[in-house]
């Protein structure tokens, strides 16, 4: 990692991945990883036939249908695959869904705006759209609201107005105001409008970012109705099925 600038401590995992991938088939990164010490005790074990620290600290891999992701040994898996090693020993947990398999990226950059009327005395009769937004704040950041869940940019989320930015390339805002409006001859009602406003610079931090909008009356309702009516505006990153299933679970309570 050093010889790609990289650290796994001040990296994001995006980072890395693409690091890691983009150089999986450059010979020229095999013997960068020869230097290091402890990579090239692997490479002498794994020459004999043998793999390293197979009885102590053995490779464990999650499976599903034929595919595989380490979840102990990420250094021996990936010199092996460097290094062409045909086979070596590992424990199979066999899992009884995808758990892991990567989303794919979806939108662009860009600058999006979303509103809601909120009914203070009949939140399910919202109208409008709700916007969403999960992250992983870069190494350095401080975590915020939106990193430990995905949260609504709702009124609990108010900067009266003023963007806040969370990282390198990526703020947001959220304005909320009261309204009246006529209702019939003599009548009047009081209304609650929210506003949000995210700014994803096309020169973001490499890290993840899933800004989604669902309609309002069903998120602040939080009724079990499934995910289908949950858009993503835009995903960034190594989300992963898991991920949404606890989107899905937050949202709408459906698994």
């Amino acid at each position: 990692m050093r010889e790609l600038g990289l650290n796994a401590y001040r990296n994001t995992e995006e980072e890395l991945f693409e690091a890691v991938t983009g150089s999986a088939q450059c010979s020229e990164y095999l013997k960068i990883c020869l230097q290091d010490s402890r990579c090239r005790a692997f490479w002498e074990r794994f020459r004999r036939g043998v793999t390293p620290f197979s009885e102590r600290d053995p490779v464990r891999l999650l499976g599903y249908q034929g595919r595989y992701r380490v979840s102990e040994g990420k250094h021996r898996v990936c010199l092996a695959k460097r290094a062409g090693v045909k086979t070596l020993k590992a424990y199979v947990w066999s899992l009884p869904e995808d758990t892991e398999s990567l989303l794919s990226p979806e939108g662009t950059p860009g600058r999006y705006r979303f509103r809601y009327l909120l009914d203070p005395g009949c939140r399910s009769a919202a109208s409008g759209e709700a916007a969403g937004l999960w992250v992983a704040s870069p190494p350095g950041v401080p975590p915020g609201r939106f990193d430990f869940s995905p949260a609504l940019l709702d009124v609990r989320q108010d900067t009266d107005g003023e963007f806040v930015p969370l990282f390198a390339g990526l703020s947001y805002r959220v304005s909320v105001t009261g309204i009246t409006r006529r209702t019939g001859l003599f009548g009047y009602r009081k209304f609650i409008s929210v506003e949000s406003e995210i700014i994803i610079e096309p020169t973001h931090r490499k890290t993840k970012i899933w800004l989604f909008s669902i309609p309002a009356g069903e998120a602040l309702s939080m009724r079990p109705a499934g995910c289908t009516h949950l858009k993503t505006v835009y995903r960034f990153g190594c989300w992963r099925r898991r991920h949404f299933k606890l989107l899905s679970r937050i949202f709408f309570g459906s698994f």
